[in-house]
């Protein structure tokens, strides 16, 4: 699933999801575009902590 839909069904704003994970806006723009590469695990774990999923279901596509 992407952080993006994942974001919009937990009802969070692009804005309240990156003051619960510490990004800038560029960076969750780009992890919600699929632009960048450099997700560490640390970050993963953080977003998908937030979002109540799994880091599989998150960025791990079938």
């Amino acid at each position: 699933m992407e952080v993006k839909i994942a974001r919009i069904r937990k009802g969070l704003t692009q804005e309240q999801l990156r003051g619960i994970v510490g990004i800038s806006p560029q960076t969750l723009v780009a992890i919600e575009k699929g632009q960048y590469q450099k997700v560490s695990i640390t970050l993963a774990k953080k977003l998908a902590k937030a979002l109540d999923i799994t880091v599989e279901e998150l960025f791990l596509k079938d």
